[in-house]
């Protein structure tokens, strides 16, 4: 088993182009061996559950990768909770085929609800993803990470969505150092931090549910309000262009003001100051406010920052 730790980030298709060139930029500029691109891939999952979603509501993931012509079944836990990044334990075997090997799920601790595995005999394909997948080996801030940049889209019998987003995952160092290459990233290209996973997108086609945090109850702990409503914060802002509806905006700004009163001054500040941003553009322009907002850099540097400062406080 090896535990997968991820910061995600979404953009829009208009700007990937500008991510893929600063990542490409970063590994031509520099002489070490830990950076360079790597080989592009062209990537199918096929995503595997009940029709109840067992599998789902346990928090576990089952899926089936083909990758040049190999296939790799891989399960997938929700792990432990990480502010603003995906903590996640991952089990992994080569296939010969396109078939499920449910006897490998022996070495994997299944939830209770799970264990008896009388819900093999009922998996279907519930949803499959097909993407491209540009990958770059980065080696920054004494922190090696797999960048990868991946586009395609999530199909279901009940609709499909887009997938369009960067992954950092880390491979070895400090967390706090995919936050600083990110940072670099979004000053340079507008991308917002996304807890949403490809899983999450596959099963959301069928349901239309949007997943919050766990809401606190009877709390004065600053640092886990503060988490709360980050991760409110985060979910609404991309639930914004899953629904394509800037109604929502209302529940964004609302999150915003409550994670502000959980902050130390200077962050607070950096809240209230995007918050009259966003006032200012709703103002000029609200027919094409979703396309605006998405080319702003100053969202993703304030949800990342924040992020960086609450990870740091949960060590």
């Amino acid at each position: 088993m090896a535990i997968e730790l991820e910061l995600k980030l979404m953009l829009q298709s208009e700007h990937l182009t500008s991510a893929s060139n600063f990542l490409d930029n970063i590994c031509a500029s520099s002489n070490h061996d830990g950076q360079s691109r790597l080989p592009t891939l062209t990537l199918m999952n096929a995503y595997f559950d009940t029709q109840d979603g067992d599998l789902m509501q346990a928090g576990m993931a089952l899926r089936i990768r083909a990758v040049n012509g190999q296939f790799i079944q891989t399960v997938k836990t929700r792990g432990s909770n990480r502010i603003g990044m995906h903590a996640r334990g991952e089990w992994e075997w080569q296939l010969p085929n396109a078939r499920l090997d449910l006897t490998l799920l022996t070495q994997v601790p299944l939830p209770e609800s799970l264990a008896d595995m009388a819900w093999g005999a009922q998996l279907v394909e519930v949803y499959r993803t097909d993407f491209e997948r540009q990958v770059w080996n980065i080696d920054c801030h004494n922190t090696q990470m797999e960048v990868v940049c991946d586009r395609g889209l999530v199909t279901s019998p009940y609709g499909e969505d887009a997938i369009c987003e960067l992954e950092l995952e880390l491979k070895s160092g400090d967390e706090a150092g995919l936050y600083e290459f990110a940072l670099q990233l979004a000053e340079c290209v507008p991308v917002q931090v996304s807890l949403v996973s490809k899983a999450q997108k596959g099963v959301r086609l069928k349901n239309r549910h949007i997943e919050f945090p766990e809401k606190l109850h009877n709390t004065t702990d600053e640092i886990a309000l503060a988490a709360y409503w980050y991760e409110v914060w985060l979910a609404y802002w991309e639930a914004m262009y899953f629904m394509q509806d800037e109604a929502l905006m209302q529940p964004v700004r609302h999150s915003m003001s409550q994670l502000s009163d959980c902050l130390p001054d200077d962050l607070a500040l950096t809240v209230t100051r995007l918050d009259q941003m966003l006032v200012a553009q709703l103002k000029e322009d609200e027919t094409a406010i979703l396309k605006t907002l998405a080319g702003m850099t100053q969202i993703g540097i304030v949800m990342l920052n924040i992020g960086k400062w609450l990870n740091q406080q949960t060590i």
